[in-house]
């Protein structure tokens, strides 16, 4: 990411106007930062950011400092955005010119609001807030334009937020998507944060296919993180979502290979890349080590998969090797 404000970059001195300068010059919604504490020893801004799509991508790091949009910065500049921050590590406090202040916030909590109402939100100590700018035109569908977004506090307590973090971290871990996969996953958090809002799954088809996508989706990132795990199963899978297993395999009907397949899928691939990256493991520790208990199962599962056994498929992709190595110190000879 591209830093777009860092205050370490400026001496104490030359905080306010070196802030104010490069928020007035940034996409960023306009904010009044005259209420931070810019004399601190610990006051600190870091703010870092990329596009996805439309949609803004962002990492905030902040102490001492209080950000405040009020009509004066809304009517110089609205944003015609929506914000969905999920907080890293520390904690801060905000207000809302039009809904009651929220609860003090902690690590993990997500917050949804709209930019173009009035708030204020302070950062006490040291804080990390990971946040996505998206458009209200995304919102269009099941919001009316007139209408503010009542801010949203969430809390690691329930299926819906596990949903959104699983989509939140897909959107910031893309790189260079397909603009069909960028859509789509846009889409996704948005209709989300609609459910967050308090919309019914059942009110909007297109709702219910984004439950299902995001289910798929974070059952996606647990096969990932556990493949290695001989017990992994799409029984545990659901456990772990909070579902049903007809819910869960509902979710991936539209995969084609379905759960199981889906867990034996990313043990292939975990170990084709430890088998052209340890080549002093053996296959039947490349096997185990990557949740297969069947050798024979393994080996067949990988033939079909990438058209040879594993031994025979390391042969041939350190022969490749070699020659490229090969071809490459000879280019550089003739140089």
């Amino acid at each position: 990411m591209k830093h777009v404000i860092d205050s370490d970059r400026v001496a104490q001195n030359r905080r306010s106007v070196y802030l104010h300068e490069v928020v007035e010059a940034s996409p960023l919604p306009l904010i009044d930062l005259s209420g931070s504490r810019f004399d601190d020893d610990d006051f600190h801004v870091r703010f870092s950011g990329r596009l996805l799509g439309d949609a803004y991508l962002t990492r905030f790091e902040a102490s001492s400092v209080v950000l405040a949009r009020s009509e004066k910065e809304i009517s110089k500049r609205s944003s015609n955005m929506m914000l969905l921050a999920m907080l890293n590590n520390g904690s801060y406090e905000q207000t809302f010119g039009y809904h009651e202040a929220l609860p003090r916030t902690g690590p993990g909590d997500m917050l949804l609001l709209d930019l173009d109402g009035p708030q204020t939100v302070s950062f006490v100590r040291q804080s990390v807030t990971t946040c996505a700018y998206i458009p209200r035109d995304h919102f269009k569908p099941f919001l009316n334009d007139a209408k503010l977004l009542d801010p949203v506090l969430l809390r690691p307590n329930n299926e819906l937020y596990g949903l959104l973090v699983a989509c939140f971290s897909a959107c910031g871990t893309m790189q260079n998507p397909h603009p069909a996969a960028r859509t789509a996953a846009l889409s996704t958090l948005t209709r989300l944060a609609m459910i967050a809002q308090g919309l019914h799954p059942l009110a909007h088809a297109d709702l219910q296919s984004s439950v299902r996508d995001a289910r798929r989706q974070r059952a996606q990132q647990f096969i990932v993180q556990h493949c290695d795990d001989p017990r992994l199963s799409p029984q545990m899978i659901a456990h772990h979502l909070g579902v049903s297993l007809r819910s869960l395999n509902m979710a991936f009907e539209q995969s084609g290979i379905g759960v199981a397949g889906s867990i034996l899928a990313a043990r292939l691939d975990w170990a084709k890349g430890m088998l052209l990256s340890c080549p002093q493991r053996s296959v039947l520790d490349v096997a185990l080590a990557c949740g297969f208990n069947n050798l024979s199962s393994f080996y067949r599962s990988f033939a079909q998969a990438y058209g040879a056994p594993p031994g025979e498929f390391r042969r041939i992709a350190q022969i490749e090797n070699d020659d490229f190595a090969d071809r490459h110190d000879a280019r550089g000879a003739n140089l």
